[in-house]
């Protein structure tokens, strides 16, 4: 059963969203919903000394459905992309980019670092359900990132997977 893939982005006020959307759309596909843009600062300050203060977050999905297996290929895509954004003066990445998917039962995030949730995908990728979907709307689990639990993130996910619910329909009657 194919998947919907989403982006997610934390980037720094310094990196050009206009360059950064062309970049993506050569390597993925059509973005098709954009969540609203979070002060990523709110909720840690993870990245902070790579990517400097004042960090955005946001989450950006893309149109065509595909098989879950790509989750991988798309880590090591967005890895790569990521080595073209870096800080000037020497500075870290200016923006963080982590694919993942979800259906009509979860969201499944990538991530190159092990942990005991995580299930290894190949490629030194990692796979995470990161968001269950329960009665009415997603839920978060107790590894789920801040960020990932905000209530602009959960109505994001809720619409993306209403998306998703018709495009598989479409789908169907084809």
């Amino acid at each position: 059963m194919p998947v919907k893939y989403f982006l997610g982005l934390i980037y720094s006020p310094l990196v050009s969203l206009w360059q950064l959307e062309r970049d993506l759309l050569s390597r993925f596909d059509f973005i098709d919903q954009r969540s609203p843009v979070l002060e990523f600062d709110a909720f840690t300050d993870y990245y902070a000394a790579e990517m400097g203060p004042r960090l955005y977050r946001a989450w950006w999905s893309l149109h065509r459905l595909l098989p879950p297996d790509r989750l991988a290929e798309f880590k090591l895509l967005a890895h790569e992309l990521e080595q073209r954004y870096v800080l000037p003066g020497g500075g870290g990445r200016g923006v963080n980019i982590d694919p993942g998917y979800l259906n009509e039962s979860r969201l499944v995030l990538a991530s190159c670092k092990d942990f005991a949730h995580r299930v290894y995908l190949g490629q030194g990728v990692y796979a995470e359900v990161s968001l269950v979907y329960r009665k009415d709307g997603f839920a978060p689990l107790e590894w789920t990132y801040g960020d990932y639990q905000a209530p602009e993130a959960l109505r994001f996910f809720q619409a993306m997977r209403q998306d998703y619910r018709k495009q598989l329909k479409e789908i169907e009657h084809d």
